[in-house]
């Protein structure tokens, strides 16, 4: 274990790491030749070589099989020297010298050639894990991503990191390299799907492996992270042409029978003059008459177009600071419904909102027509308050009510519940139109219903932070108009 972390620290080619294993062989050698000097009062002197051992296989094992068989001829020369008669002196004539040092280099080249080996193997296994850690981060990162470009700039910072190099770059495509760039072409159905670059700086053999064993994985990883986008691109396009093919049905089926009463009307009434002698009474009944099926025809060609910005992405708001107390007259005065029918209070002083005023009033206008419609001319209560952070309208109605499994699904377009289709009227568009705009402009809505008691709707919408917009309606008019 230890040779295995220092290793790569020690087996450096540099100059300093030379220099340190020379002192550390020059310091193993030392210390065991100390270490005899006590011993040969109790023990052989030629046994005692043994402790140079120790030395040269650390040696071997930590700085190499140079370093070790440096130490062997050291720990040689030093108990020859020190220790073997006569001492003081380097006397090779007797064989017994020649085998002492014959044996420190069998032992240093046998230990060398170990832990050669070992740390090759051992290099190996490392160079592997990385490669698998490497290949395990990219498949996270391309699969499981949302966004396939971010996720390739993610890829090609972890391989820049892996191959030690300052940066890298993945493109899709047939794009090819800069010219300073080393490119690495990545393949995938018989087609070339991407491009890494890496800088030209990288040696050689890190080319290599690369070209081995990075670009193989990352080739079938795109390929994968590709061939997933353009399924969840079919998926989205099935998903939108089922909707729409569903959309185009419940219009169909809605507003046929919408279309068709207005027009019924004004054939009628156009049916009744008499053609010979029409009096002023029957022209301005007629009149009338055409020009309440006409805006009937109006409004719902409106609440269609309204619906199909909405359903499309279009409807961008143009934010502005407005009045919601202004928002809720104007509304109130479109609706085509007598004023005194709304009961309209709102707290004075009260702080502007941010948002599109114009895609507020359509939505105050079909939910308060709502209302209107299924209160059979009672009072509709309209009220807005400032509660805590919020601005707070309530419009309640005085209508049959909305059945509790019924309330999760007015919002959805074309529908409507049992109890309110009874009345005939109305094309299930209005609180889907409401509820798309209020949530554009950073509001949203909610309603409570008792059967037979009514429907109180909730309108909301957040205050922006205090200093940000002026602190009440009456002074934000009173600005505009200087």
């Amino acid at each position: 274990m230890t040779s295995t972390v220092l290793s790569p620290l020690l087996l450096r080619s540099d100059r300093s790491s030379r220099v340190a294993g020379m002192l550390a062989a020059v310091a193993s050698v030392a210390v065991a030749t100390a270490i005899i000097y006590p011993l040969k009062r109790v023990s052989p002197v030629l046994s005692l070589g043994v402790l140079y051992v120790p030395a040269v296989v650390v040696m071997s094992t930590l700085w190499g099989l140079t370093f070790g068989i440096v130490t062997s001829v050291l720990s040689a020369g030093a108990f020859n020297f020190f220790h073997l008669p006569p001492g003081g002196r380097f006397d090779l004539a007797d064989e017994r010298d020649w085998v002492a040092l014959l044996v420190f280099v069998i032992v240093a080249v046998t230990t060398g050639l170990v832990a050669e080996l070992a740390r090759i193997r051992g290099d190996e296994a490392e160079q592997r894990r990385q490669e698998a850690d490497l290949a395990a981060e990219m498949a996270r990162l391309l699969l499981g991503s949302a966004r396939l470009e971010e996720a390739l700039e993610l890829t090609a910072d972890r391989v820049a990191g892996a191959v030690g190099v300052s940066s890298a770059t993945i493109a899709l495509g047939d794009e090819r390299a800069d010219e300073r760039s080393l490119a690495f072409a990545l393949k995938g159905g018989g087609r070339r799907i991407g491009t890494l670059s890496l800088p030209t700086t990288i040696p050689r053999d890190e080319r290599a492996r690369v070209a081995d064993r990075v670009v193989p994985p990352l080739e079938s990883l795109l390929a994968a992270a590709l061939h997933s986008r353009e399924l969840q691109s079919e998926v989205v396009e099935t998903a939108a042409l089922r909707r729409s093919d569903e959309l185009k049905t419940a219009v169909l089926r809605s507003v046929s029978h919408d279309l068709r009463t207005p027009l019924t009307a004004i054939l009628m009434a156009a049916t009744a003059l008499d053609p010979a002698h029409p009096t002023s009474g029957q022209v301005a009944e007629v009149r009338e008459q055409v020009l309440d099926a006409g805006t009937r025809l109006w409004r719902l060609i409106e609440k269609l177009l309204d619906l199909s910005v909405l359903q499309a992405g279009r409807a961008t708001p143009h934010s502005m600071w407005y009045s919601i107390e202004e928002v809720l007259q104007e509304a109130i005065e479109q609706t085509g419904v007598a004023r005194e029918v709304f009961k309209l209070s709102a707290q004075p002083d009260m702080p502007l909102v941010q948002g599109d005023p114009g895609q507020l009033e359509r939505a105050f206008v079909n939910l308060l027509e709502n209302a209107a419609r299924y209160s059979s001319g009672k009072p509709v209560s309209v009220r807005a308050r400032a509660v805590g952070r919020r601005i707070r309208v309530l419009i309640v109605d005085q209508g049959p009510g909305i059945p509790k499994s019924q309330l999760e699904r007015i919002f959805l377009p074309f529908y409507r519940a049992p109890a309110q289709d009874q009345s005939g009227s109305g094309s299930g568009l209005g609180l889907a139109i409401t509820k798309g705009f209020l949530e554009l402009n950073g509001g949203r809505v909610t309603v409570e219903s008792v059967t037979g008691q009514g429907s109180s709707f909730v309108v909301e919408f957040p205050l922006p932070e205090p200093g940000l917009a002026p602190v009440a309606a009456g002074e934000h008019a009173g600005q505009a108009s200087d």
